[in-house]
């Protein structure tokens, strides 16, 4: 397979057609290149039997080992690997129907963690097309990755900015003209999140390129401590989120724009006093 990234495809306008490619298969990605790595990521999706990392847990991983070059291109899958794991508990309806996982495709299954955390352990990061998600039950899954950085697809790409509407992962490939047959198991979502990786966004770098250099971005949390309630309005119309464990409206801002989004918090809620913290790549994409 080729790994020149994928080009947005072009759309007539008289006709309105556009043809959707399907994405390559994790064992056509190239298992070998003579060219030279600048890193090794590691592609990881899980499928839980819940929404909180607390209290669910993991009943489906999957991680492709990837090497890439210093222009954002996929040079090589590595290596890759699935696994299934019983959560000792029924699996929700709505999760088998979302994910095909019942009961009995997991019963008596583990996840070797110390193998696992040893094969995640060969990248330099992790990535995850929602990291927050992500990364909260892999490191409860496994502590022993907790050093490493991550970096959201998701978040750490402009998709509204480049033209694209919405940002779920499906959705993002058919933007690109590509289509994944299944969806919502785990290694069929990481082949699906490396074709979108490898695509090429209108500024002409792959997707993967700029979600690194986002990632390794230092950036400035911003809480809108004691914020009157009245102005809870306001606050998500700009943008803020709250977060129901610490009770407080946030927001994240490039440090160049710390200055301008104090003001305008200091404006839309009269009386805030507002709190900052530097987030990197190892502390921005735990759960909110």
């Amino acid at each position: 397979m080729n790994t020149k990234p994928i080009q947005r495809p072009r759309t007539d306008s008289a006709t309105c057609v556009r043809t959707l490619r399907r994405i390559p298969r994790i064992d056509d990605w190239p298992k070998a290149t003579s060219e030279p790595a600048a890193t090794r990521l590691a592609i990881v999706d899980c499928e839980t039997d819940g929404l909180d990392p607390s209290r669910d847990n993991v009943i489906q991983i999957a991680v492709a080992i990837v090497d890439v070059c210093q222009d954002g291109r996929i040079l090589q899958v590595v290596d890759h690997g699935t696994g299934l794991a019983d959560p000792g508990r029924q699996i929700p309806a709505k999760i088998t129907k979302l994910t095909g996982i019942d009961n009995h495709a997991v019963r008596g299954k583990r996840i070797k963690q110390p193998a696992l955390t040893e094969f995640i352990c060969q990248a330099d990061a992790v990535l995850a097309h929602n990291a927050g998600f992500d990364s909260e039950f892999c490191r409860r899954l496994q502590p022993g990755i907790g050093h490493l950085p991550w970096i959201c697809s998701f978040r750490d790409v402009d998709w509204l900015g480049h033209g694209f509407d919405g940002a779920k992962l499906g959705h993002l490939l058919m933007q690109q003209g590509l289509f994944a047959p299944t969806a919502h198991d785990a290694i069929a979502d990481v082949e699906a999140l490396l074709a979108l990786l490898n695509s090429e966004l209108p500024t002409g770098e792959t997707v993967l390129a700029e979600a690194l250099r986002t990632a390794q971005e230092p950036t400035t949390r911003i809480f809108a401590e004691r914020a009157p309630y009245e102005t809870r309005h306001e606050l998500k119309r700009f943008g803020y989120r709250w977060n129901p464990c610490q009770k407080v409206w946030w927001t994240e801002v490039a440090q160049a724009d710390v200055h301008t989004e104090l003001a305008l918090l200091l404006r839309i809620a009269p009386g805030v006093r507002p709190a900052q913290q530097t987030m990197t790549w190892h502390t921005r994409h735990g759960r909110d």
